[in-house]
């Protein structure tokens, strides 16, 4: 089932008068959504006890919950050092995902930094390989990674990187952020032609079951040479994307992902929106 929720609290959860992460389901649930997504952006920092508290609150309201792991993750180094902390970074993002009761840890691929992008490419699918061995070895068999596409041109991440990463394993899923992948492309998401290119080729890519169920971020992004510059909120009218037009497809094509919004401050407000569009299809 299509699910639709905040990636993070926003202003409308500090209006309502909450301030802590065990408040968040209640508040999701009283605003007609279905999931939230935690960032462990600037690394993982909560006790098991803290997680499975904040995960028995968000069973008891019915509410899903995903994770973020750290920002400073890649899988593209040539360190061995810095990448065994990669790898310890989403093994503690998964950690406390077990904990929290959730099913998916999202993640940024990582940079070539001074590498050739095809070289760095192929360190990162290696890697991949290795991680996804010890993955299984730890018995993470019942959770997914979900690799996310990226908005700057120089990360790597974009929708055919993505699809490498993807068929590593069984267990990682396409987390597609479609305003990243808009600012990457100077605003090419503009109609339904161009969301279906894209699903298209993820479908070809990684095969309808990974597409069905795949993870998604929204939300208009301000983009320059260099692709992302800021998150925006869907009452900007310069910069994209439209989510009116994916709902469409993904009603068309019977796709049920989880839809996370990344709005700057209005997450809820936005993901509400994209549900109320989406149903508006089934109607």
């Amino acid at each position: 089932m299509i699910k639709f929720g905040p990636s993070g609290t926003d202003e409308a959860f500090a209006a309502a008068g909450f301030s802590h992460t065990i408040e968040v389901p209640a508040f999701i649930k009283a605003n007609g959504l279905d999931i939230f997504e935690y960032s462990f952006g600037r690394g993982v920092r909560i006790t098991q006890e803290t997680a499975e508290k904040i995960g028995r609150a968000f069973r008891d309201q019915g509410v899903g919950i995903s994770v973020h792991a750290p920002y400073y993750i890649n899988f593209a180094g040539e360190d061995p050092v810095k990448l065994r902390a990669t790898y310890d970074y989403l093994f503690a993002s998964l950690d406390a995902l077990k904990y929290f009761g959730g099913t998916r840890a999202v993640f940024h691929p990582g940079s070539p930094l001074k590498s050739e992008r095809s070289e760095a490419m192929d360190r990162l699918i290696k890697a991949m390989e290795l991680f996804m061995e010890e993955f299984y070895q730890k018995g993470y068999e019942d959770r997914f990674v979900c690799a996310e596409t990226m908005g700057k041109i120089n990360q790597l991440g974009d929708v055919d990187e993505i699809i490498r990463i993807v068929n590593v394993a069984d267990n990682i899923l396409p987390c597609v952020d479609f305003g990243h992948l808009n600012a990457r492309t100077y605003g090419s998401l503009k109609n339904k032609d161009d969301y279906r290119a894209v699903i298209d080729r993820l479908i070809d890519g990684v095969g309808e079951q990974k597409v069905k169920n795949m993870h998604v971020h929204f939300s208009k992004i301000e983009y320059g040479k260099g692709g992302e510059i800021r998150h925006l909120t869907f009452a900007d009218n310069e910069y994209g994307p439209e989510f009116e037009p994916l709902a469409e497809i993904l009603y068309e094509y019977r796709l049920e992902p989880w839809i996370l919004s990344e709005s700057a401050g209005t997450q809820s407000l936005d993901a509400k929106t994209m549900k109320n569009l989406y149903f508006k299809q089934c109607k």
